[in-house]
């Protein structure tokens, strides 16, 4: 028992200096006397339960996904370092990957039972600064296909710009006069 009460303890005051820094977690605990932890609790127990129960699931899992993560990259848009930043940027780009994904696979996601409550974990771990989960997910799968679609862009932009710039002839074998495309781009077509 004892180590339970040493963990809660630990816990509680990792969370009293975190939320010491949101404005209205400070001014709930001095309207309401409940300590802001506990606030911060209840309100987290609230929307797991609402989201557990499908009760405006969509909503709450897209709120918290966007709530939180707003306000965090507001603060890293602020602060000097660039560290968090590189954090917050990456954390959008997983997070839009997800919302346009979920877009083509809503007829499928309907019938998974516990869908938003797996979301709402999922988005949970992505933005957490212990797990640091979109960087994982953006390092591990989404950077690989970027890189190889930039590469695939730049080979095709290379092919076209080299078939644009090669001499040009009719049917009868002479060169024919570059177009204004070509002349405006500066491309030699001779």
């Amino acid at each position: 028992m004892e180590q339970l009460r040493q963990m809660h303890k630990r816990y509680y005051e990792v969370a009293d200096r975190q939320l010491s820094t949101v404005g209205a977690a400070k001014a709930f605990e001095a309207r309401t006397g409940v300590p802001k932890v506990y606030g911060a609790a209840g309100a987290a127990a609230l929307v797991v339960s609402m989201v557990f129960f499908n009760v405006a699931a969509p909503l709450l899992v897209n709120l918290t996904g966007f709530g939180y993560a707003a306000y965090a990259t507001m603060n890293a848009i602020e602060s000097p370092g660039k560290e968090d930043d590189a954090q917050w940027l990456t954390y959008w780009v997983v997070y839009g990957f997800l919302n346009v994904a979920e877009y083509f696979t809503n007829i499928l996601t309907y019938w998974i039972p516990f869908y938003f409550v797996f979301k709402l974990v999922f988005i949970v771990w992505l933005m957490l600064p212990s797990t640091r989960g979109a960087e994982q997910l953006y390092n591990k799968g989404l950077r690989t296909m970027f890189v190889q679609a930039h590469r695939a862009a730049g080979e095709m932009t290379a092919a076209a710009a080299a078939a644009s710039s090669a001499p040009k002839t009719n049917a009868s074998g002479a060169a024919t006069p570059p177009t204004g495309a070509a002349v405006a781009a500066g491309i030699k077509t001779e």
